[in-house]
């Protein structure tokens, strides 16, 4: 998983960045673990989470312990194994969603964050590309710039020379 921390504008530019790497994924360019947008209201760290992956997981383990439930319930007759299914489904989906909560460190967002002032907001991006000129591309329109990475130093600045309108 590659990690890169893009300081935006603001708030509102860094989300619609966001949504424009939603698309991406969808469009199958963007294997998109996690993207939080981060900023400060009235001095105090903001963590805007695009997906909250413990309701996510909660809810297709229920629909999973639905299933699994009328399928047994109609192989033995009885039918409060379906309503015992969604209530197990959906307990083991929310602890797996709670636990697959590990995108990106809220300590580490919240560190970054420190260097946030005048309304500007940062974009955590967390997953993998094997388009990583297309996704650059894309992006380009909300500008930024990375403060953090797991990146090489040679890829954060082919990356700030894209945002920045530079060629690189």
């Amino acid at each position: 998983m590659q990690l890169v921390a893009i300081m935006m504008d603001d708030v509102e530019t860094a989300r619609n960045a966001r949504m424009e790497c939603a698309k991406l994924a969808q469009e199958h360019l963007l294997t998109l673990e996690d993207a939080v947008v981060v900023y400060k209201e009235e001095g105090e760290v903001k963590l805007d989470q695009a997906v909250n992956l413990t309701a996510a997981g909660a809810m297709g383990g229920a629909w999973w312990g639905v299933l699994i439930g009328a399928i047994a319930g109609v192989a033995t007759g009885g039918a409060g194994l379906a309503l015992a299914g969604l209530a197990g489904g959906a307990a083991g989906g929310a602890l797996s969603g709670w636990m697959s909560d590990a995108g990106i460190s809220d300590e580490l967002m919240k560190q970054t964050a420190d260097a946030l002032e005048g309304g500007k907001a940062i974009l955590f991006i967390a997953g993998r590309t094997g388009a990583p000129d297309k996704v650059l591309e894309r992006l380009k329109p909300f500008g930024g710039e990375v403060v953090t990475s797991n990146l090489t130093a040679d890829a954060d600045k082919k990356i700030n020379a894209i945002l920045s309108g530079e060629s690189a």
